[in-house]
């Protein structure tokens, strides 16, 4: 199943998303609607690796994004991602230096009813390399809190994946049942969303509308340690706040994040099944809304072969830009 990765960049879609909306006003009196393209780019350097990850994609979204939980009507979110990795230097033995990564999701909330499919997929053959090369899900899930600031949905999902359960006949488990559970709050000094299917994933705001605003980033795809733990918190500061005739459009911040690159691999490489380097750094950046420069110094990284520590790149420091552009906004 996704570890639901992608959702942690989705907040800085959505949110840029709802900030043009929110200007266009015409368009919040029909039911809005906007074609975006995500696009980015993240270069990291360390003393004995390079590692290049440009991302491209397309997405939608329809409806209003940006009510209280209770009046939600109907509201759709779809995108899809790839951001190849691309390493220069060697990984380990012959493990390939181009990691495919797909990410794809499609979000939709009808009144009390939440559907929700994700898929993700990150290996040098996506798919194609076998079960333990991707991860699908698809869940329902029903509103029982519906509240104007507190919402909690309950569900279940379905996901199709090797997760490690042997059938008697040696082949894995393709296919099991999972959770489903989403909760929010947004309230003037606190928005939270916390979400489990595979793992729990938490993002929190506060003071969301301020002009100093903390940030919140947590998820955990693995349970080895706490270095499982990814997360990025970052302190923020708007030139406007939400209520200036500017709009709050710009901020700056400083932050710390640890930070993790995975993937699966297609065969056996020489033992090998899973690749992960992790890295923890300090960061400023410049949040522009539909377009945000982060730079930071990388302290700490190491190279994990099947969850297993395997050396460590060294220092270093990384440069990421991403954005999106938005088109047939009406």
């Amino acid at each position: 199943m996704p570890n639901i990765k992608i959702l942690k960049k989705l907040a800085v879609f959505i949110f840029s998303i709802t900030t043009v909306l929110a200007a266009q006003e015409q368009a919040q009196k029909e039911d809005p609607f906007m074609l975006i393209i995500p696009v980015g780019y993240d270069f990291v350097r360390m003393e004995q690796q390079t590692l290049h990850n440009p991302a491209a994609g397309i997405g939608f979204i329809l409806g209003e994004q940006d009510l209280p939980f209770d009046e939600v009507d109907r509201s759709f979110f779809g995108m899809a991602l790839y951001r190849p990795l691309i390493f220069t230097e060697t990984l380990y033995q012959d493990v390939p230096k181009y990691i495919h990564q797909i990410e794809a999701i499609f979000d939709a909330r009808l009144k009390r009813h939440q559907l929700l499919f994700i898929f993700k997929s990150s290996s040098d053959k996506p798919v194609a390399g076998g079960l333990n090369t991707f991860q699908a899900g698809a869940g329902w899930g029903y509103e029982v809190i519906r509240r104007p600031h507190v919402s909690l949905i309950l569900g279940a999902a379905l996901g199709v994946s090797d997760f490690g359960i042997t059938l008697p006949s040696g082949a894995p488990l393709p296919v099991m049942p999972l959770p489903l559970i989403r909760f929010g709050i947004n309230t003037k000094w606190l928005t939270s969303s916390f979400e489990f299917l595979t793992g729990p994933n938490l993002d929190f705001a506060i003071a969301p509308k301020g002009k100093i605003r903390l940030l919140g980033d947590m998820r955990m795809d693995n349970y080895r340690s706490i270095g499982d733990l990814i997360c990025e918190y970052t302190l923020l500061y708007r030139f406007f706040d939400a209520g200036h005739k500017q709009g709050d459009f710009a901020g700056i911040g400083v932050g710390f994040k640890h930070d993790s690159v995975d993937f699966s691999l297609s065969r056996d490489f020489f033992g090998a099944e899973t690749f992960e380097l992790q890295q923890t750094s300090v960061f400023m950046v410049l949040d522009l809304t539909l377009i945000k420069i982060q730079g930071g110094w990388i302290f700490n990284s190491e190279y994990l072969v099947d969850g297993k520590k395997s050396g460590s790149p060294g220092k270093g420091f990384y440069i990421s830009v991403q954005g999106i552009i938005p088109i047939g906004i009406r």
